[in-house]
């Protein structure tokens, strides 16, 4: 089914490692640090206030949606001159501890095992929305070229970001298999690139029925090796 590959690029989140359990130990040791910190700021907003004030942080302007890292940076500046503290120490300061955590992910039991597979055999990389960086993760050792969408300002599903990576690695898309958790923002985005696309289905999800499916659907990655006939 996939002679032709020669290259296989991943999402993260949600493919590689579960994602919300990491963002929440994230959030609440800013919350922590921030309670220790900058009282003012926490005697308004509770945790749960404060979830829901950074999702419409986010949700404020298109920018933040794509560059994750400067949306979390301009929301504790706006938080540091709403409550009269020192933007600069706070905002630097937070954002490390933040984004420090976000890269301590738990990675799924069966990705270390096939990427050992896989690594020789194919160019290897991620293309993700989120702004953890594979390459401060274990997966550094494993992979060629690793892009977010805050690199070039373009996020899943944009053909663009995906085309980037085909760029980089010098191949067709048609020699990329794209594996992500996603029906719209992995699959869609990179079958609309013209990329060839495996569904990684870990919670046996129902496939949206008005989208036009991957070539191969799995619940776990050693189904990935089956599929390239690997063993």
């Amino acid at each position: 089914m996939f002679e032709s590959i020669t290259v296989i690029a991943f999402d993260l989140d949600d493919t590689l490692w579960p994602c919300m359990p990491t963002i929440h130990r994230a959030e609440k040791a800013t919350y922590d640090w921030l309670l220790e910190n900058y009282p003012r700021i926490t005697d308004s907003y509770s945790e749960q206030q404060m979830w829901e004030f950074r999702k419409d942080f986010m949700n404020s302007e298109e920018k933040y949606r794509i560059d994750l890292s400067l949306m979390r940076k301009d929301m504790l500046a706006h938080l540091a001159d709403e409550f009269d503290y020192d933007t600069e120490p706070m905002v630097q300061q937070g954002y490390e501890l933040f984004y420090r955590l976000r890269h301590d992910v738990s990675f799924y039991d069966d990705v270390f095992p096939v990427m050992d597979k896989l690594k020789g055999r194919y160019k290897l990389g991620s293309i993700s929305n989120g702004n953890a960086s594979a390459g401060l993760t274990l997966l550094n050792d494993y992979f060629d070229y690793f892009i977010n969408a805050a690199d070039i300002m373009v996020r899943k599903p944009d053909s663009e970001i995906f085309q980037k990576f085909c760029d980089e690695l010098q191949v067709s898309p048609e020699q990329c298999l794209y594996v992500g958790d996603d029906p719209v923002y992995d699959v869609l985005g990179a079958n609309e690139a013209g990329m060839q696309t495996v569904w990684v289905n870990r919670e046996h999800s129902s496939w949206p029925q008005d989208k036009k499916p991957a070539q191969a659907e799995i619940s776990n990655l050693h189904q990935l090796t089956d599929l390239l006939q690997i063993t």
